[in-house]
């Protein structure tokens, strides 16, 4: 059985954040970074350890996409599931993510 991948509201507001910003210069290029972020993250399913544990974010995982760009992902166990996979947030890489306040 595979596990649930979820995108909590934060990740997805960041996600078209991200994809907004690069389109008023080329939504071309917007829309190859959203597909492949999307398609790397459709992946966690079958293998939701593929990825290592963030340094940067204590209890999390963290996708990479072109160096550039972060995905924040944390397992969860639960009843009926394997794990769901909580898509938590996608940031750039330059970004504060998490918060100091949120560590």
């Amino acid at each position: 059985m595979t596990s649930a991948l979820e995108w909590s509201e934060n990740a997805r507001a960041d996600l078209l954040a991200i994809i907004d910003h690069i389109s008023d210069d080329s939504p071309q290029a917007a829309q190859d970074l959203k597909n492949e972020i999307e398609s790397k993250a459709n992946i966690l399913p079958a293998n939701p350890r593929m990825y290592a544990k963030s340094k940067r974010a204590p209890g999390y995982r963290q996708l990479t996409v072109r160096d550039n760009y972060l995905v924040f992902y944390r397992l969860l166990p639960t009843e009926k599931d394997p794990l769901v996979i909580d898509v938590a947030a996608v940031v750039h890489s330059r970004r504060n993510w998490p918060p100091p306040s949120a560590t």
